[in-house]
């Protein structure tokens, strides 16, 4: 059985770019990179069942490009055995770790067993962890949600029989199962399961600004902070936080169409093909909100037929709004 045999990267007040289906892949992560600030990043949610059969886009899902040392693998699984060969598969690749989700609420993969399912069975949940762990060499994470109820002391035993079968960390999205997100999240509980469990705790969820990340940081303490849509409205969100936190003076000047282009360049160099278009378009459905008139803009671009017309529309855009194609971030 291993134990971690590669250190933690985890450092204080981490900064996590959270596992997304459909906007967590290399694009974003790179165009994120080149911003700065950010110590980890999750790729999006691969199937370890789909991954050992050998389907399409499984391996895609897990590109850790271009950082794979600060980038952590995340399965979700419905067999306990699938997971723990889709680990020993990757076993020899030099990431940041891997992370089972137990956190994704969409209906299919509930029902199929996985995600927010294994939350509904702490000793199944349990015994998949200690199985990974005696596969995995590498960081053993794990994302969760607070479970079908809203119930603390329930999810402080679940949570306590993951750390308990070799889990390294642990990251809390604090809404119920079928919340999504229309509540807010409740950082109370990340508090709690900061101050009671032996294991580093991070916290997810409402974070968009460096305000919001500070008053999180302060209030609930957790061992670091994970942003998710944020990043994909501001991919300098990180760097933001991190200049703020060195200097409250701190303003970042950011060049919307020049960022936005080389998103597009970013998804034709490192995505399928047929996909590109798709996850282009969830990109802008978030980066949208930058520009003046975001209804009108997130429409056309929503609804662009290629990536090519997503270029022209933000040139057409700009040409009539050419005051939206610098932004200064204070917050």
């Amino acid at each position: 059985m291993y134990t971690t045999c590669v250190p933690i990267n985890l450092p204080q007040d981490a900064l996590i770019l959270a596992p997304m289906v459909g906007l967590s892949h290399r694009a974003l992560r790179e165009l994120v990179l080149e911003f700065g600030g950010l110590d980890l990043a999750y790729t999006e949610m691969a199937s370890s069942g789909a991954f050992m059969a050998g389907t399409p886009y499984e391996t895609w899902y897990l590109d850790a490009g271009p950082r794979p040392e600060m980038t952590v693998l995340q399965f979700y699984t419905t067999k306990p055995h699938r997971l723990a060969e889709a680990l020993e598969r990757n076993a020899d690749r030099p990431v940041a770790g891997a992370d089972i989700n137990f956190g994704c609420a969409a209906p299919h993969i509930i029902r199929s067993g996985g995600g927010a399912a294994w939350m509904r069975d702490p000793e199944g949940a349990r015994a998949l962890v200690a199985l990974a762990r005696g596969v995995w060499p590498r960081p053993l994470s794990a994302k969760l949600r607070i479970g079908p109820e809203n119930d603390y002391s329930a999810l402080r035993a679940f949570a306590m029989g993951l750390a308990e079968a070799g889990l390294d960390f642990l990251a809390l999205h604090p809404r119920l199962e079928d919340e999504r997100f229309r509540r807010t999240s409740r950082w109370d509980y990340v508090a709690r399961l900061a101050r009671e469990l032996p294991l580093p705790v991070v916290g997810n969820g409402d974070v968009r600004s460096f305000s919001d990340w500070h008053k999180r940081r302060t209030e609930a303490g957790p061992a670091g902070i994970m942003i998710g849509r944020e990043a994909a409205r501001r991919p300098w969100i990180f760097a933001l936080i991190r200049g703020k936190r060195a200097d409250p003076a701190f303003e970042l000047c950011v060049n919307l169409r020049a960022t936005a282009l080389r998103f597009l360049t970013l998804v034709e160099e490192h995505l399928p093909t047929d996909f590109q278009l798709s996850r282009a378009q969830k990109f802008f459905f978030y980066y949208a909100d930058n520009f003046s008139f975001a209804h009108h803009l997130r429409w056309k671009l929503c609804n662009a037929e290629s990536l090519a017309a997503m270029r022209s529309l933000l040139d057409d855009y700009l040409r009539e709004v050419p005051n939206d194609a610098v932004k200064v971030e204070h917050d």
